[in-house]
């Protein structure tokens, strides 16, 4: 049993493949054995992290009693900025979860949405919807883009839903790249090397 149990609370199916896939890219970049063990959790969308976050930590603490438990949420910020009533208190479910004895809870919150961050590699989406590569994207934010997208290969995007083959299209470095300081706290848990991860020079170098 690994000292240190690292817990994702995502969204939906879709983003436990996306966050695997880069914890299975920095493992690979890195090279080393790690030292602690994952656990994916599907949310089932973002309302569900007021009354199901400690639920499903404590869970996790009670089968892994001798383990440190670090938290990350996995967020979209785009229900924040224009919702008038955020769907939960990110500072209230962060207190309950330290409260509970959680080693250290961090949020990782793509802006706007995951789907954003999808689309920093349009050629992965194109070349998983088999639409020409000179596709344009079409106008409009992250989720919309992929529906539309979708809909021209006559598929359908379901935010949360689970979308078979659609993470392994997408080049992880290129994402990881460009969201690079986003991300930092899942590195700094597992001490992977944030310049060798997202492949940026050090200062001086």
């Amino acid at each position: 049993m690994a000292d240190k149990v690292i817990v994702l609370l995502v969204e939906g199916p879709t983003e436990i493949e996306f966050y695997k896939a880069v914890v299975k890219y920095a493992h690979d970049k890195m090279g080393v054995l790690l030292g602690c063990s994952f656990e994916y959790k599907d949310m089932h969308g973002i309302g569900n992290y007021k009354k199901d976050a400690l639920r499903k930590v404590k869970k996790i603490q009670q089968d892994n009693a001798a383990s440190d438990i670090y938290v990350l949420m996995c967020i979209d910020t785009d229900v924040f900025e224009l919702s008038k009533k955020p769907p939960f208190d990110k500072k209230a479910v962060k207190i309950a979860l330290e409260e509970a004895g959680v080693k250290q809870v961090h949020y990782i919150e793509a802006r706007q949405s995951i789907e954003d961050w999808f689309l920093t590699d349009l050629t992965g989406v194109l070349s998983y919807l088999r639409l020409p590569a000179d596709t344009k994207r079409p106008k409009g934010k992250g989720q919309d883009i992929l529906k539309s997208l979708f809909k021209k290969a006559n598929k359908i995007y379901v935010k949360g839903g689970k979308t078979e083959g659609f993470i392994g299209k997408l080049d992880i470095s290129k994402i990881i790249t460009q969201h690079c300081e986003t991300i930092k706290p899942l590195c700094k848990i597992v001490k992977f090397d944030c310049q060798k991860i997202c492949n940026k020079k050090r200062a001086g170098s």
